[in-house]
């Protein structure tokens, strides 16, 4: 099974995609996050890194993917425009 972010999570699908691709509860994962984010503080900074870099599950791009995409187009769209 491929890692990716569930369509069916609560907010973006981080914890319950991790939670099944580990077989887990989901409600283990978002304890953990929960427990990570009160004590070491870098719970929702690592949540939001995963949600950008794990493909939402039936997709092959990543957000992070689709951003640079994006970006490249922009970029090769303006330096085509200015001439050079």
């Amino acid at each position: 099974m491929k890692l990716s972010r569930s369509r069916n999570g609560m907010i973006g699908g981080v914890a319950a995609g991790i939670a099944a691709y580990l077989k887990l509860d989901p409600t283990i994962i978002r304890i953990a996050f929960v427990l990570i984010s009160l004590f070491a503080g870098g719970g929702l900074l690592i949540y939001g890194i995963l949600w950008i870099v794990i493909p939402k599950e039936g997709e092959d791009s990543t957000l992070a993917e689709e951003g640079l995409h994006k970006a490249r187009d922009w970029y090769d769209g303006r330096k085509g425009g200015d001439g050079h």
